[in-house]
């Protein structure tokens, strides 16, 4: 018995709904971090790495998580309001990690 090819017809979500991605975002690079790195107990990369993308659902992160990615999200130039959004933290905690990276960094010199 000879088969039909019915086409199905496309979705009408986006391509970066159904793959998790924020729609109201702009397109910018992807952050990859490094999920070969041992011997920090606690640490979920690939949770971090989530939360960087934007990659919907956000997972929830514990403290240390939160501040990698803070300082990840930093440097690729994200304000402390989204930050902290995805974080679900206050801005001003944004704000206070920020100038504690700047008070370590003076020290560090």
């Amino acid at each position: 018995m000879p088969t039909t090819h019915t086409p199905r017809p496309h979705a009408t979500a986006s391509a970066s709904v159904m793959n998790g991605a924020d729609p109201t975002r702009e397109p910018t690079r992807r952050v990859y971090v490094s999920t070969t790195v041992t011997g920090v107990p606690g640490v979920d990369f690939l949770a971090i790495e989530r939360v960087v993308n934007g990659d919907l659902p956000l997972p929830g992160l514990n403290e240390a998580e939160q501040e990698l990615a803070a300082r990840l999200m930093t440097r690729e130039g994200l304000g402390a309001e989204e930050i902290a959004e995805r974080l679900r933290v206050e801005p001003r905690t944004v704000t206070r990690w920020r100038s504690a990276w700047k008070r370590e960094e003076g020290e560090g010199s």
